[in-house]
């Protein structure tokens, strides 16, 4: 009797400790090639007559934050940022944003160790381009603007 009174409760400390530190969450898997800071761009590609810059920096803790300037044709401009948890499963990138419910799906090529190629699956917006593809450049040295075409300067 007293065992099992000791092993209920060594149990319940164990839920609570899980609980309460989240140190028994269930971490879902990262491929580290995608892990650092990105860039890349396009145009027409998710609104039509918009240049869309972004920055990405993707954790080694399945975290992310992404920095996007959009370019409208008029020339004005505006920006935004997204964070979330990212993850790779079967050979695809998931990206759940904080305010989303659910993921972002993109299939994924390393070109090599500097370029990775992904396209849109599954998305949790209507993008203009239902084949949507792009292209992330890895920032070398954390600096971004000597990698930028002069055309993408701003």
């Amino acid at each position: 009797m007293i065992r099992k009174t000791n092993f209920k409760l060594i149990i319940l400390i164990v839920l609570s400790f899980c609980f309460f530190s989240n140190s028994c969450a269930v971490k879902k898997p990262i491929d580290n090639r995608l892990v650092g800071a990105w860039w890349g761009s396009e145009k027409d590609e998710q609104i039509k007559g918009v240049l869309i810059k972004w920055i990405q920096l993707r954790n080694s803790d399945g975290t992310f934050v992404t920095y996007f300037t959009n370019v409208y044709e008029d020339g004005t401009g505006d920006s935004s940022i997204e964070s979330g948890n990212w993850w790779v499963q079967d050979n695809k990138l998931y990206e759940q944003t904080k305010e989303s419910k659910k993921p972002d799906i993109y299939s994924f090529e390393v070109a090599d160790k500097d370029h990775i190629i992904f396209s849109a699956i599954k998305l949790t917006v209507k993008f203009e381009n239902k084949n949507y593809k792009f292209v992330d450049t890895r920032v070398e040295n954390g600096s971004i603007s000597h990698q930028l075409p002069n055309k993408y300067k701003q």
